[in-house]
Formats: C-alpha cells, structure tokens, sequence
C-alpha cells in the first residue's frame, strides 16, 4: 500500500507515528479495537487522538483524477480497498468545474 502522508508543520515525531500507526489498519472488523489500542499506546484519549490525526492528510500514489492526476485524498482507513477498485476517479474540483459533465460522460 503506497501512500502519502502530508503532516501539519505542529507535528512532532510522535504524532507523526500515531499517524502512521493509524494508517497501517487492515482489518475489517476491528476498527474500535484499533482505536481503543492506539490511545492506551500513546495514553490519550480518543478526542486527542482525533485531533491528532485531523492534523495529517493521506493521499493514495497509485490512484489520480483523470482529468488533473490529482491523488486520491483518503479520509478512514476503509476508503483505501474502496479507492483502489475504482476504475476511473474524477476529484472534487474537476467535477464541479466541469460542470458535473466529467462524471455524466463517462
């Protein structure tokens, strides 16, 4: 799994790492247990976790708007097998400045 990570210039080392600790879920199932086993590690609580992790945008390096090659921005670590079976992705920004016309033609 190839990603980018684009972190808040705030962010310590740490933080960095919980960030990439977060991103690394895999599991399908076990989502609250991850969370729950991220804030014992790092002793927070899940509010400051989220803060945290709000601070850190993810981007996928193999999946790009076909109009602007644009990477595909990630928001949960469930978006990631999501957006890597999509067989074509037009961003946010393409579709509406087109007009909608980039999507309805496909």
């Amino acid at each position: 799994m190839s990603m980018n990570f684009v972190f808040d210039l705030a962010l310590e080392g740490a933080a960095k790492r919980l960030c990439h600790a977060y991103w690394s879920y895999v599991s399908p199932s076990n989502y609250i247990a991850h969370l729950e086993l991220l804030c014992y590690d790092h002793n927070m609580e899940l509010d400051a976790l989220f803060a945290t992790l709000a601070k850190c945008q993810v981007y996928l390096d193999d999946v790009h708007c076909e109009y602007c090659g644009r990477p595909y921005q990630l928001d949960v670590p469930a978006d990631v097998p999501y957006a890597r079976r999509l067989d074509f992705w037009f961003c946010d920004g393409c579709i509406s400045f087109s007009g909608g016309q980039l999507v309805l033609g496909r």
